[in-house]
């Protein structure tokens, strides 16, 4: 998730424990020539954690190579290879569901990077563009990721055009089990216990949850069966002060914002939580703020099971 899954927010999460490994957001192939990647906070990684996989959305004309060569030397986890994003931004600039449309680059794409990389590898998509021969291309795709000794894929099974406007359709994980020997992770509407049922029925072999864990840091834990007490104006705090340890003053403003719309939903109230700290003009601001609300015993949204 662009803007939110730096390392600050990694840390956040790891406080609470229950997941196999984390992601950063995208990275632009181009820019792991540039970035300095023990400082930038969208590489760095910090041993508490954990397993940290390098999701990278290739863009640009700057050489794929010399991007994975790079990356490679920071012993990142696993790679995974962003397929599935339908923002115009990155599509025109030859990523996400663009990189998926384009079979013949698609193939130049995995070939190099498996040439440069032997760990774990992974692609992340969607079911593709909502066509009578979706079916037929999903399979030309999962051909290739089996030739290019991909590790592991994982869905969102949505169509292109659908972005998040309605559900993500689970049945379709089964079809696709059925057609692949590789590891399934699921992604999609992964916001309570109701999706542990895809390891039961044995539909997933792996769940990826994206912006719950947003609203949520602790989601990893309680879906790991443990109780989470939660002391909502600590974990806001926790993040404002990660991120002022990552992030430059004129850039931290920002991330606390995003974070806290997603967070605000915890609430029943959340809006005037979201209403109070959207227009701060300095982060002292809105944590002051943050802190009115959260230190008020604010009721809590629905609880999720």
């Amino acid at each position: 998730m662009a803007g939110i899954t730096h390392s600050a927010f990694r840390r956040l999460v790891a406080q609470f424990g229950g997941y196999s490994a984390l992601y950063t957001e995208m990275l632009p192939t181009h820019s792991l020539l540039s970035e300095k990647f023990t400082s930038s906070p969208f590489t760095q990684r910090r041993p508490e954690e954990g397993r940290v996989i390098y999701q990278i959305v290739v863009t640009g004309r700057a050489s794929l190579d010399d991007a994975i060569q790079r990356l490679k030397t920071f012993n990142p986890y696993a790679i995974d290879i962003n397929l599935g994003c339908p923002a115009p931004m990155v599509s025109r600039k030859g990523g996400g569901k663009a990189l998926y449309d384009d079979v013949e680059r698609l193939e130049a794409v995995l070939d190099t990077i498996r040439r440069h990389w032997q760990g774990p590898l992974l692609v992340k998509c969607r079911l593709g563009h909502e066509t009578d021969h979706w079916r037929q291309d999903f399979l030309q795709r999962l051909e290739l990721f089996h030739r290019f000794g991909i590790d592991a894929l994982c869905l969102h099974p949505r169509f292109f055009h659908e972005k998040l406007k309605r559900k993500a359709r689970w049945d379709e994980f089964r079809w696709v089990k059925e057609h692949t020997v590789l590891p399934l992770i699921g992604n999609g509407d992964m916001v309570d216990k109701r999706a542990l049922t895809l390891f039961k029925q044995g539909d997933c072999d792996g769940l990826m949850i994206g912006r719950e864990a947003v609203r949520r840091p602790w989601v990893f834990q309680v879906l790991s069966g443990e109780d989470a007490a939660i002391n909502y104006w600590s974990v806001w705090e926790q993040f404002y002060r990660f991120t002022h340890d990552d992030f430059p003053p004129e850039r931290t403003l920002g991330r606390i914002k995003e974070f806290t719309t997603y967070f605000a939903d915890n609430f029943m109230f959340g809006h005037e939580l979201f209403r109070k700290v959207q227009p701060a003009e300095s982060s002292e601001v809105a944590y002051e703020r943050a802190r009115a609300f959260l230190c008020a015993s604010p009721a809590p949204a629905t609880v999720r099971r």
